[in-house]
């Protein structure tokens, strides 16, 4: 949780942290949490393709509502990012919009 919002809902790293037993203090075993250590459970290893590639679809939604005197009652702008990603292997990709 940060700020009261969920940063993950992978039920193979939930599982490390909630248990239905009590909590067992394991002497011997120096194991790092998956959340540290930036591993993936949702993307098998081997994945190739024969171009690295990565389509992106920004879809942008603007709502105005202006009243019989021109003034504006209501503005929106609604977007969403669509990725389809066909990278090989496990890459990091940086993103940045401005």
């Amino acid at each position: 949780m940060d700020f009261g919002f969920p940063q993950t809902t992978d039920s193979k790293i939930l599982q490390e942290y909630i248990t239905q037993e009590g909590n067992k203090l394991e002497t011997g075993k120096s194991r790092v949490p998956t959340t540290v250590t930036n591993a993936v459970s949702w993307r098998s290893e081997g994945i190739k393709y024969k171009k690295n590639e990565v389509f992106i679809d920004v879809i942008e939604s603007v709502n105005l509502l202006v009243s019989a005197n021109g003034s504006v009652l209501l503005s929106e702008v609604v977007g969403t990012i669509k990725l389809k990603v066909f990278l090989s292997g496990m890459p990091e990709l940086r993103l940045g919009l401005n």
